[in-house]
């Protein structure tokens, strides 16, 4: 594979991995915000609740599926941009030196 093929899958790699990163946040930032929407529609009531139960019935944000699946998949395409682009130097000077050989006779 040609070292400028093996830049632009690594560029590649690394816009699918911002467009991850994005995901997951986003992700994460809507169910965060959902749980506070819902702690604050259980204001008086959750207040009665806790009254009578004695206990705490806040809701945690917690982290979703999404978000480690999007996170997951973003460190793999991360990985998979950084050996790109490692490799295409490499690959670049192994096939100019076979190129300056001359053929023999």
């Amino acid at each position: 594979m040609s070292p400028v093929a093996l830049k632009g899958i690594g560029i590649g790699c690394f816009v699918v991995c911002a467009i991850l990163l994005f995901v997951a946040w986003e992700r994460y930032n809507d169910n965060a915000n959902r749980v506070a929407a819902a702690n604050n529609m259980m204001g008086p009531l959750g207040g009665m609740v806790n009254q009578m139960t004695g206990g705490n019935l806040q809701l945690e944000p917690g982290t979703p599926e999404a978000t480690k699946y999007a996170l997951f998949f973003a460190v793999l395409t991360g990985i998979g941009g950084v050996v790109c682009i490692v490799m295409s130097p490499k690959m670049g000077a192994a096939k100019s030196s076979q190129r300056a050989t001359p053929p023999s006779s």
